[in-house]
């Protein structure tokens, strides 16, 4: 690989683009990092500003173009820990050097997801056929197979119902994008809801090969109680076959401050927003888990909004996070 592959994935244009915004590798300079670091537009000495209008909503009073906090997997709102890396570039290795089994585990709402998105972006097409596949509670054995094919934009024949039958037109699925020169890429999200006959198939899935290499990977996002799940003797075999692995945790609090400057950077907003003590609140209240972040800062905008607060401060925090 030629340098670090996120930073193909980092905007350069458009109404929701940032200059100047670099991913990095850890241990040196990031100007992303200089910039939130660097001293803001002092916080105005007045905290209420004048009534609202009619027509005025919460991210034209705050000067955002969107809302930075919003529910929804935007790459671009992506702020890269050193364990988002660190899961990003294992996850990038397994399917570079053909292995067939790699696994990302973290608590819900850890960014797991996101992950998934930035390598579906990256992989290349004229190389692999990356495919995200979303695991549902009782999906069954076919169940499973049939989403797969249909990603693939394979019809299946008429009759073909049974698991045996759905295996060997994946198989030859496969081979052909091997003779193509691509490799089918299975990324798996909510893995923690896969039955044991579904893990079954995916371990046969793993055993498509040639001599020289394994034909597929097979890249699986969960939970982290599936982890503690694969540790149970029957699941050795699958287990076995994972060189590639990498655990999500909550954020540090300098991370998640970090994380909200940047989110709000992206937004539109430049000068400070939120003060620093109350960021610190953000972290003990959400336990440094982006999606809580997200939800206790975006709670935290529109009450300031409509207590015409021109700063978020800790009692604001304080208020939205007994609303959780």
């Amino acid at each position: 690989m030629d340098g670090d592959p996120l930073e193909e994935l980092i905007p350069d244009g458009g109404d929701n683009a940032y200059e100047g915004v670099e991913d990095h590798e850890p241990g040196h300079p990031n100007p992303l990092m200089e910039l939130i670091d660097a001293p803001m537009d002092p916080f105005p000495l007045e905290k209420e500003a004048p009534a609202a209008t009619p027509s005025e909503s919460f991210l034209e009073f705050y000067q955002l173009r969107e809302n930075p906090f919003t529910d929804s997997v935007n790459p671009a709102y992506f702020y890269q820990t050193d364990n988002h890396h660190d899961s990003f570039q294992r996850m990038l290795m397994a399917v570079e050097h053909d292995v067939s089994l790699a696994m990302t585990t973290g608590l819900s709402g850890t960014g797991k997801t996101l992950i998934t998105q930035l390598l579906l972006q990256h992989l290349d097409r004229d190389r692999y056929c990356p495919l995200v596949v979303l695991v549902s509670p009782a999906m069954s054995r076919t169940g499973l197979l049939r989403e797969i094919i249909a990603e693939l934009n394979i019809a299946l024949p008429a009759g073909v119902t049974h698991t045996h039958g759905l295996l060997k037109i994946l198989r030859n699925a496969v081979i052909d994008l091997y003779e193509e020169g691509r490799k089918l890429v299975l990324i798996f999200d909510e893995c923690h809801f896969l039955t044991a006959e579904n893990l079954h198939i995916i371990r046969t899935i793993s055993n498509i090969e040639i001599p020289e290499r394994k034909l597929t990977t097979s890249l699986l996002f969960a939970e982290s109680r599936f982890a503690q799940r694969l540790r149970h003797s029957s699941d050795d075999s699958l287990r076995n076959r994972m060189y590639m692995k990498a655990e999500l945790v909550p954020m540090s609090e300098s991370d998640c401050a970090q994380y909200v400057k940047f989110r709000c950077m992206v937004a539109g907003r430049t000068s400070g927003l939120f003060e620093d003590n109350a960021l610190g609140a953000v972290h003990r209240y959400s336990g440094g888990v982006c999606r809580n972040v997200n939800k206790l800062c975006m709670l935290a905008l529109m009450e300031g909004f409509m207590r015409r607060s021109v700063v978020i401060d800790v009692p604001l925090i304080e208020r939205c996070a007994a609303l959780l």
